[in-house]
């Protein structure tokens, strides 16, 4: 039995909570089996962002004859592309077990807990004062043989396909499909529901949805019901009839917590209906000196969510601070084309929850840069409480998670909406959008 001060299960965006106590001096033991910095370095934010970059050009190329450029798109290397992102991302493990403090002692293996705060690793028994679980999620699997991917597989491909059909209407899909269509694989969308991003706010996905489907194809009410391979093409049959036939298929039909194989029920702990490890306001599992963060736990599942939790739990392990973690206001983004990203209240939630609101809308097209870019689909929204004060952002269109950032400090500071328009935006500029919608929300307000 070797006794740590804390002990990590699980090296994704733990690593915050893994460098804050080990700098300060604390015995830190970290489990990880699989490469550190977890889902978002190896398989998920950063390889898919670099390599949608690539379809970003591809699409410009695509979308020139609307400024009346005459241009052709010639061959794309997507194996290429595929290679140097995947040896880009290949390194992270190794800086990150580079940059450990002294404090830290790595254990490569499969982690369980044999006990309340005690775990074992590798035939080592290891027992901590505090417990951090952070194991994160994985893709859900669909119940059907055959080599299919998840968007696990996506970022270790020697090559890509001639054909994919992609199964799921989240952003993981719509990101991937926009990927593959974009460097010129035949791709098509199967979802089961009639809508795309289902998570937005309904106006802003209506936008986004219109502009998606008029380059990628998708059929909507469509739910595999059937799937073989044999050898070097899928088949597949859809439920109430119709098929499909590609050379890849890939799934993105969600993620779900990896609270399984882990031991829990050794600690009193039990997993909620859906998988997650519920936790208080603290993070804070029913298990004195047990936390836990990020996918896990299902409070929020996104990376920088994740990344701010842990920064959290160093400070509170150090006795730093006693206040819960404050999330608000929490972003998002979705990294399409058009792209789409918000933060705060939708529309219909406030509408479920009968609270008062007002709200604005401006298209970007209305500003003078919106028009230059022909941003034929973008859109802006902001919710309004009766006080001023933002309680929604949501935008479509051209670098979408860029422009609400402007409104994130005023939303994070609680500040009145005037904060926005009561400012000088530089003209022309994209910008100008948020002012447009702010100045109309305003407007809203005051009846």
């Amino acid at each position: 039995m070797r006794d740590f001060d804390l002990i990590v299960l699980g090296g994704g965006n733990s690593m915050d909570v893994v460098r804050g106590c080990g700098e300060a001096g604390l015995s830190v033991a970290l489990v990880e089996e699989g490469p550190l910095g977890g889902t978002c370095p190896n398989r998920g934010c950063i390889p898919s962002k670099l390599v949608l970059a690539h379809a970003d050009v591809a699409e410009g190329v695509r979308g020139a004859a609307r400024f009346h450029v005459e241009a052709r798109l010639g061959s794309i290397d997507a194996d290429r592309i595929l290679k140097e992102t995947a040896d880009y991302v290949s390194g992270f493990d190794g800086q990150l077990e580079e940059a450990l403090p002294d404090a830290v002692t790595l254990f490569r293996g499969r982690g369980a807990f044999v006990g309340e705060r005690t775990v074992e690793v590798g035939g080592e028994r290891l027992r901590g004062r505090h417990v951090v679980i952070a194991t994160g999620s994985r893709p859900r699997r669909p119940d059907f043989d055959g080599p299919w991917w998840t968007s696990d597989d996506v970022f270790r491909l020697d090559r890509a396909p001639s054909s994919l059909t992609l199964v799921g209407g989240g952003f993981i899909a719509c990101e991937l499909a926009h990927f593959f269509h974009g460097v010129g694989v035949e791709t098509r969308m199967l979802v089961r529901d009639d809508v795309l991003l289902p998570a937005e706010d309904a106006e802003v996905r209506r936008a986004f949805q219109e502009a998606f489907v008029a380059r990628v194809p998708v059929s909507f009410g469509a739910e595999v019901a059937s799937l073989e391979h044999d050898g070097a093409r899928f088949r597949g049959g859809l439920e109430g009839g119709g098929h499909f036939e590609s050379e890849a298929v890939l799934f993105a039909i969600g993620r779900v917590p990896n609270s399984d194989g882990i031991g829990l029920e050794t600690t009193g702990l039990e997993p909620n209906a859906r998988g997650f490890i519920d936790v208080d306001d603290h993070l804070r599992t029913g298990v004195d000196g047990i936390h836990a963060m990020g996918d896990v736990a299902g409070r929020h599942m996104f990376t920088h969510a994740a990344s701010w939790e842990a920064k959290y739990l160093a400070r509170r392990i150090l006795a730093k601070t006693d206040a819960p973690p404050d999330y608000v206001p929490l972003p998002h983004a979705v990294f399409t084309d058009p792209e789409v990203a918000g933060a705060g209240e939708t529309e219909e939630a406030l509408k479920k929850a009968g609270k008062p609101y007002v709200k604005g809308t401006f298209p970007f097209k209305s500003a003078t840069k919106g028009r230059a870019i022909k941003e034929e689909h973008g859109l802006a929204k902001l919710l309004l409480d009766p006080d001023g004060a933002i309680l929604g952002c949501h935008i479509v269109g051209a670098h979408a998670s860029i422009l609400l950032h402007e409104v994130l400090p005023v939303m994070k500071w609680r500040n009145h909406v005037s904060s926005l328009t009561g400012i000088i935006h530089v003209h022309p500029s994209l910008p100008e959008v948020i002012r447009g919608v702010a100045r109309k929300a305003e407007a809203a307000l005051a009846g």
